[in-house]
C-alpha cells in the first residue's frame, strides 16, 4: 500500500544506480533521493517575517521544530505541519519550501516537526513525538504568538497517516478541547496492512519493527469511531495508488457524521515532492489547503 510514495524517475535511477548490484537499499539512500528528487526542482525559498528554529526535550528523547511566521501580528492561526517521505524520510529542510508558502498564504504560524523515523527508531517512536510537540504547541501557542483555538493539522503522505494516527490518539483522551480546528491530508497513506513486496514492504518492515499492523495508530482506517475528527480536507490524485486510502478515508468521516471536503486532482500521480518543493504542479493541492484553512479561520 505504499505504493507510490517514492514517485519520481530521478529517486528510482539514484537508488537503482547506486545499489542495483548490492541488494536492498538502506535508509540513508532512500533519504538522499527524496532529498535529492526535492533539490532539483530548484524552486527558490520565499521570504517569511522570521524563522525560529528550536528543539524538545520530551522526556527520553529531543524533537527539533522550525517556526515559519508568515505575519508579524500576534494571535496567529497555527498550521502543525507533519511531513511525508516514505515514512523513512524527510525533515525540516526537505519540507521548507511548502512550509514557507502556507505560512505566507494564510498569514499563519507553521511549526514543521522532525519526528523520528526508522529504521532507527520504529513504530510508536514517530507518533509519540508527534503527539508529544500537539501538545506543546498547545501549551505553549500564546508565547510564540499563535492562538492555539486555531490549530489545524496538516500532513502529507506518511505524513497524513500520522496526521490521522494523531487524531485517533487524541480521540482515546476524550477530551475535545485538544481537538485541532481542522485536518489537512494531502495523499495520505491510512492503512499498512498490506505493504507488498520490494522497497515498499521494506520501509513499512522497518516503520512496523513486528508491531500489530491492523493497530489504529499504525493503520487509522481501521478505527472504530472516527465521529472525533474535526472538519477534514482529504486530497487525492487520480493516478496515485494511495488514492483508495484517502477515498476510504473520506466515506468513513462522512458516514461518522464528520465535516469532509474530498479533493481528487485528476491526471496527476502521487505529490510527494512536487508538494514538499511548493513546485507548479502541485498548485491545486496547495490552492485547496490554503483555502480551507483560510475559510476556517475567518470563521472562527
Amino acid at each position: 500500500m505504499m505504493h507510490k510514495i517514492l514517485t519520481t524517475l530521478l529517486i528510482a535511477l539514484a537508488i537503482s544506480n547506486a545499489f542495483g548490484q548490492q541488494g536492498s537499499p538502506t535508509a540513508q539512500d532512500i533519504r538522499a533521493g527524496i532529498a535529492g528528487e526535492i533539490t532539483s526542482f530548484k524552486i527558490l525559498p520565499q521570504k517569511v517575517v522570521r524563522v525560529k528554529n528550536q528543539t524538545l526535550w520530551t522526556g527520553t528523547d529531543s524533537v527539533r521544530i522550525r517556526m515559519y511566521y508568515g505575519s508579524a501580528k500576534q494571535n496567529l492561526p497555527i498550521i502543525y505541519n507533519i511531513h511525508g517521505g516514505a515514512l523513512v524520510a524527510g525533515d525540516l529542510e526537505t519540507h521548507d519550501n511548502i512550509s514557507r508558502v502556507l505560512a505566507n498564504r494564510t498569514q499563519s504560524l507553521v511549526i514543521a516537526v522532525d519526528y523520528a523515523k526508522p529504521p532507527e527508531h520504529p513504530f510508536p517512536a514517530g507518533i509519540n513525538d508527534c503527539f508529544y510537540v500537539w501538545h506543546w504547541i498547545r501549551l505553549h501557542a500564546a508565547n510564540i504568538g499563535g492562538n492555539r483555538l486555531n490549530v489545524f493539522v496538516l500532513g502529507d503522505s506518511g505524513g497524513g497517516l500520522f496526521t490521522a494516527a494523531l487524531q485517533v490518539k487524541l480521540a482515546r483522551q476524550n477530551n475535545r478541547a485538544l481537538q485541532p480546528k481542522a485536518l489537512i491530508l494531502i495523499n495520505p497513506a491510512t492503512d499498512l496492512r498490506n505493504p507488498g513486496h520490494g522497497m515498499y514492504g521494506l520501509v513499512t518492515q522497518w516503520y512496523l519493527n513486528g508491531s500489530d499492523s491492523s493497530n489504529p495508530l499504525v493503520s487509522p482506517i481501521l478505527a472504530k469511531n472516527l465521529s472525533s475528527f474535526p472538519p477534514t480536507l482529504v486530497v487525492v490524485c487520480g493516478k496515485d495508488e494511495l488514492k483508495p486510502h484517502g477515498v476510504k478515508l473520506a466515506e468513513k468521516l462522512r458516514t461518522a457524521k464528520v465535516k469532509v471536503t474530498l479533493l481528487d486532482i485528476p491526471n496527476q500521480d502521487h505529490l510527494g515532492g512536487l508538494w514538499a518543493a511548493a513546485h507548479p504542479q502541485a498548485k491545486p493541492a496547495i490552492d485547496a489547503a490554503v483555502a480551507f484553512i483560510n475559510k476556517s479561520t475567518k470563521l472562527q
